[in-house]
């Protein structure tokens, strides 16, 4: 790239910011998009997740067989997707993903250790990982970029800032979803959210920081 190109581009990138464009939860039978609840509902967290996928025409040929993880961060993730819409301008490569919970796979690797007691069952099989929640939206929306899935007992900022920022920092991912997706029998919580560069913060916005970061997980 000539010398002046690779100036521009420094320069565009050092006047740009990073800002959470929106997010999502699912959490005790509600749906709330950027701070506001679209959804809620006293069901089973089964239940509660067919409404939602009526409800806002959430679509998956798979959706069925998904393991309940899976259902829930791919969920959360259309709908927060949706909303944010502007990410088909990134080229595949050009998002990432970084996930976290406290429980892994255990919602499934329970019940598949159920069906050991007569036949083993590969379709549970297929979700005894808790990043097959990353393959399902990566392949839903072709994102091609890093993708990371961390295991803590809470959800803590700073295992989300300090991976964005490294990844922003060299210079190829210029989006990401990322957050917190937690299932184990009835308790469940997600809370996923999208961190964009902009040069102005737009409404609904706000910057990506630590402090605000820990906010969308109160």
């Amino acid at each position: 790239m000539p010398y002046l190109a690779c100036l521009q581009e420094k320069t565009i990138r050092e006047i740009m910011r990073k800002f959470i464009t929106g997010f999502c939860q699912l959490k005790k039978g509600k749906l709330i998009l950027n701070g506001k609840s679209l959804f809620e509902v006293d069901a089973s967290i089964d239940e509660f997740l067919l409404q939602i996928v009526a409800k806002f025409e959430v679509k998956h040929p798979r959706f069925g067989k998904m393991d309940r993880l899976s259902k829930l961060g791919y969920t959360c993730a259309e709908i927060l997707l949706k909303s944010v819409g502007n990410f088909k301008q990134y080229q595949p490569f050009e998002v990432s993903l970084v996930f976290a919970n406290a429980s892994s796979s255990l919602d499934t690797d329970f019940r598949f250790q159920k069906t050991l007691e007569s036949i083993a069952s590969p379709a549970l099989f297929v979700y005894t990982l808790p990043n097959i929640v990353l393959a399902e939206i990566c392949i839903k929306n072709g994102f091609k970029g890093e993708n990371l899935f961390l295991i803590s007992d809470d959800p803590e900022a700073i295992q989300f800032y300090g991976p964005i920022n490294q990844l922003f920092a060299q210079q190829t991912t210029k989006a990401f979803l990322a957050g917190w997706v937690e299932i184990l029998d009835e308790s469940y919580c997600c809370t996923l959210f999208t961190v964009e560069m902009q040069e102005h913060k737009s409404e609904n916005q706000i910057e990506f920081t630590i402090t605000n970061i820990n906010k969308l997980f109160e």
